[in-house]
């Protein structure tokens, strides 16, 4: 193949990646708007990642997923906030990211009472994890019912979590799915990296629906207003 050949080939290649990211870069704009695209940027900021929503196209394909169901989440929040506010203070001591406070909307619509499959509260822990950080389930006395009591056992895990996995969006997809199944899949692809993680088909869709509807809302809730403050300066 001549020079002339390879250098137009070359061309077109770079031609063609050009016209994909900025495709990309418009269809999140179009999505979200400006401000939102960022405030999910500095959401995902907090919780250590090193790529940005562009970089990341299948976790802005699962955003969409799940960008119907966050009305219906934040309507909660709003009804709701003297509550949450005491699970935020929690979080804001502890120096844990506040995307982690707002878990309670994705797993259980901040209901106190509600109970899953095995799993129980605010926070839906298993019986086992439950115990394993300081809570009693004792038939008269389930302490996952409580919503301080909860908030610090949440707590605790999600500092366990961060220790053992390094960074703080690994630390919640390890409580999505447990631990096991987290390291299974960081030790197949070789990385820890948002974008390869979600790629894998056997990522499960419960976590991908738990990180995508809690990362909305704390883009929604925490970053809009700063992201926007931004874009005017």
């Amino acid at each position: 193949m001549s020079a002339f050949t390879l250098g137009s080939l070359f061309s077109l290649v770079h031609r063609m990646i050009s016209k994909i990211v900025l495709s990309l870069l418009l269809c999140s704009f179009a999505l979200y708007g400006r401000s939102d695209v960022e405030a999910i940027n500095l959401s995902l900021q907090t919780l250590q990642s090193e790529e940005t929503l562009l970089e990341t196209s299948v976790l802005d394909n699962t955003l969409d997923n799940y960008r119907g169901t966050i009305s219906p989440l934040y309507k909660r929040y709003l009804v709701t906030t003297e509550e949450y506010g005491r699970i935020e203070a929690k979080f804001t001591e502890e120096g844990i990211p506040l995307f982690f406070s707002l878990i309670p909307y994705a797993e259980s619509k901040f209901s106190p009472l509600s109970r899953g499959y095995g799993t129980a509260g605010l926070w839906q822990f298993s019986k086992q994890s439950a115990r394993n950080f300081g809570l009693s389930v004792t038939k008269g006395n389930d302490e996952r019912l409580h919503i301080d009591r909860s908030t610090e056992a949440a707590i605790r895990y999600i500092k366990s979590l961060k220790k053992e996995f390094g960074s703080w969006y690994l630390a919640d997809f390890a409580y999505a799915m447990g631990e096991g199944t987290l390291r299974r899949l960081i030790q197949k692809n070789g990385s820890k990296s948002i974008s390869v993680l979600l790629k894998d088909p056997h990522f499960p869709s419960g976590t991908k629906a738990h990180f995508a509807k809690t990362l909305l809302l704390d883009a929604k809730i925490h970053y809009t207003r700063i992201a926007q403050e931004e874009n005017e300066e």
